[in-house]
């Protein structure tokens, strides 16, 4: 009964989605309902739940959302505009505390080399720029660190919608038109019970089925926006 009724749930509001355009404006649209639905999955122990609504609300109501415009500073100096992407983007998010799998990071080091120039693999953390230092030691040239350091009050928004809003870790995959193609839970985690070259193997195929994906999207936007203009 509770699955029934959670799934009409996750379809209302979907004309109020509609004039939601950005990614902060769903989430405080929709979050409620999500946490909601959420306690009552554990409540009525059904856990499998979880994932079906995770998924349910980045498809119904994530997906095709902008990203909010604002500027992450780079561990290397600069900063990241994310109103005007060069490229499309697998934006990872994570603290210090939250250790990745040496798998994953090998994973995410290998495909950030294998597809530089076509996407931006960037790691945010939210941490401040010491332990972001120490943190991201392992990860190479080619990807891109970069932290928001919630102790400095500053970027409330960004830290209550990307972080507070779907928890560490996520992985946001955006297009070079600041849009919001898929979101996931970023690797797969250490206890499980696969050898480690194939658990490098399934976090490396995890991520590049979400990059083509992303690069096909990010593509066809891109011819639909030029046939528009011929």
């Amino acid at each position: 009964m509770f699955t029934v009724l959670l799934m009409i749930s996750l379809s209302v509001g979907t004309l109020a989605q509609q004039k939601a355009t950005s990614f902060s404006n769903a989430i405080e649209l929709h979050l409620p309902k999500y946490i909601e639905s959420c306690q009552n999955a554990v409540m009525y122990q059904e856990y499998d739940m979880l994932n079906v609504l995770f998924d349910s609300l980045v498809k119904t109501h994530l997906q095709g959302t902008t990203v909010d415009p604002h500027k992450i500073t780079r561990l290397d100096g600069g900063t990241i505009n994310m109103d005007s992407l060069h490229r499309p983007m697998l934006l990872s998010t994570t603290t210090s505390w939250y250790l990745k799998n040496d798998e994953e990071i090998e994973a995410l080091n290998t495909l950030a080399s294998e597809f530089k120039g076509k996407i931006d693999v960037v790691i945010l953390y939210w941490d401040s720029k010491k332990l972001v230092k120490q943190a991201s030691k392992d990860f190479n040239e080619d990807v891109i660190v970069v932290y928001v350091d919630e102790s400095s009050n500053r970027d409330n928004n960004i830290i209550k919608s990307y972080k507070h809003a779907l928890g560490v870790p996520a992985s946001f995959f955006i297009s070079s038109e600041q849009k919001i193609v898929d979101i996931s839970r970023g690797g797969l985690v250490k206890f499980s019970p696969e050898p480690e070259k194939e658990l490098y193997a399934s976090n490396y195929e995890l991520f590049q089925r979400h990059i083509m994906r992303l690069l096909l999207s990010d593509e066809l936007s891109k011819d639909t926006i030029l046939s528009d203009t011929d």
